[in-house]
């Protein structure tokens, strides 16, 4: 009688699996942190940008929204997303370092080169694209939540708006959506984080080693889905040892 055991990379897999979840939650936090922060920015400069009537303190309005959302979301996450620690959250950590880094670069090199060639509107549209790229990134290599939409809309929508707008009308379109889209990316963020779904997949050592049988008595082989036992060259899923002997 032979039993299939559970694939050896399993095991392997859950330190990162748990790096990824700690990263997650921390991103949560930090992450929507930062994307207030910039909405503030994007708040003010779209809304001076409009040409609005008391654009200025309608801005210092807007702007002390974001901060207020983000002084709730401190308060309401403190203490649920410390740094990561381990091997594996290392490296996870410097890629992250490294993809945020780049984002930054690009933000600050982008509306440069763009107003050399004659077209300084597009300086936010071009910073917001970057912001999407980066948050689609998190959102690939951790799961992130929210990240998928933020990213998306703000690639489109920036895009979008560029193709049809052109001059301040462009930048304070972009600057009022693109902070629109981070305030609600951040506060989805600290919603799932407060609420506790951002959780850690169970511990390596709560499962049985590669190789080894789970547990759950005799003749009864480990795997991920359902038990198999190979007797008399027949594979019958669901079937235990002893059950062909009630057969014959």
């Amino acid at each position: 009688m032979q039993t299939l055991t559970r694939p050896p990379a399993a095991a392997a897999l859950l330190p990162d699996q748990d790096a990824r979840a700690a990263w997650r939650r921390r991103v949560a936090y930090a992450g929507s942190l930062f994307q207030l922060a910039f909405a503030a920015l994007w708040l003010v400069r779209g809304t001076l940008a409009a040409g609005w009537p008391a654009r200025l303190p309608i801005a210092i309005a807007l702007a002390a929204a974001a901060a207020g959302a983000g002084i709730w979301g401190a308060l309401a996450t403190r203490g649920l997303a410390p740094q990561p620690r381990g091997q594996a959250a290392a490296r996870l950590g410097r890629a992250i370092t490294i993809a945020t880094v780049a984002q930054l670069a690009a933000s600050i090199a982008l509306p440069v080169i763009l107003s050399a060639l004659g077209r300084p509107d597009l300086a936010v549209t071009s910073i917001a694209i970057t912001i999407g790229m980066l948050l689609l990134w998190l959102r690939a290599r951790l799961a992130s939540v929210g990240h998928l939409a933020a990213g998306v809309l703000l690639i489109a929508v920036p895009a979008g708006l560029a193709l049809a707008l052109t001059g301040n009308t462009l930048t304070a379109a972009t600057g009022l959506a693109t902070a629109a889209i981070l305030l609600a990316s951040a506060i989805t963020g600290f919603r799932a984080l407060a609420s506790g779904t951002l959780t850690t997949p169970a511990p390596a050592s709560h499962l049985p080693a590669s190789g080894q049988r789970a547990a759950r008595g005799p003749g009864v082989p480990w795997d991920m889905d359902r038990t198999r036992v190979m007797t008399a060259g027949r594979c019958m899923p669901g079937r235990r040892q002893g059950d062909d002997r009630a057969d014959d």
